[in-house]
């Protein structure tokens, strides 16, 4: 039997998918000189949640110049002409990062070229990645779980589904043409779960996937090999 605590964040996921407008924030213009450290610190943003948003692989690289999107911030600060580096390298940030600490890694759920990435997409955050693929393509789940939504009832998204994995880990399937698997059901790693298509707000043959921890969204590129 689920728990309540399982079944209230399933519920939550839900809600927050198929409700949950995007918060609006600014761009900030990078410095010469200044870290993401720093403008994480200025803006009172997670580091992590920065690198994320901006789908920047090595938080200590970043360049003068470059626009960084700072989530629930309605405005931009101004820098000072110094700044004091701290250095911050991928193992540190790949510590703390949950596709390292859940020790979680999961299968391609097609195979594609990714079209449109994790992160800022115009004004608004794009919280998973497109995978083009055919129309009538087989869609697989990316690990063993639980399916515990299968319906076209969340705005934009078409036929979804969505499988409970273990360690609180969610993913999700969207725009299917059609879905085989069904609320309930124990699905396996591999197996096939639904077909491709363009359902919802689709404008091309795609699978929209998405990863999450609870009902925060995660870069899926962090758990595919």
């Amino acid at each position: 039997m689920r728990s309540l605590k399982a079944i209230a964040c399933v519920l939550s996921l839900v809600i927050f998918l198929a409700g949950c407008a995007p918060r609006r924030g600014v761009y900030h213009t990078v410095r010469k000189g200044e870290t993401l450290w720093r403008i994480s610190y200025k803006y009172g943003v997670d580091i992590e949640d920065l690198a994320e948003i901006n789908n920047i692989k090595d938080p200590s690289r970043i360049k003068a110049g470059q626009r960084i999107y700072i989530p629930r911030t309605k405005k931009v600060k101004k820098s000072k002409k110094k700044y004091h580096t701290k250095r911050i390298t991928k193992k540190k940030t790949a510590q703390k990062s949950p596709a390292v600490a859940k020790k979680v890694e999961l299968i391609w759920p097609v195979k594609g070229r990714v079209i449109s990435g994790y992160g800022m997409r115009g004004d608004s955050m794009h919280k998973g990645i497109d995978i083009k693929a055919k129309e009538g393509t087989p869609i697989r789940a990316a690990d063993h779980g639980k399916v515990v939504y299968a319906d076209d009832g969340m705005r934009g998204y078409g036929n979804v589904i969505i499988i409970e994995h273990r360690n609180n880990l969610f993913t999700v399937y969207a725009h299917n043409r059609k879905n085989l698997a069904r609320k309930g059901d124990e699905v396996k790693k591999g197996q096939i779960i639904g077909y491709v298509g363009n359902t919802g707000n689709a404008t091309t043959s795609h699978l929209h996937f998405e990863v999450r921890d609870g009902s925060k969204a995660i870069n899926p590129l962090f758990f595919l090999p």
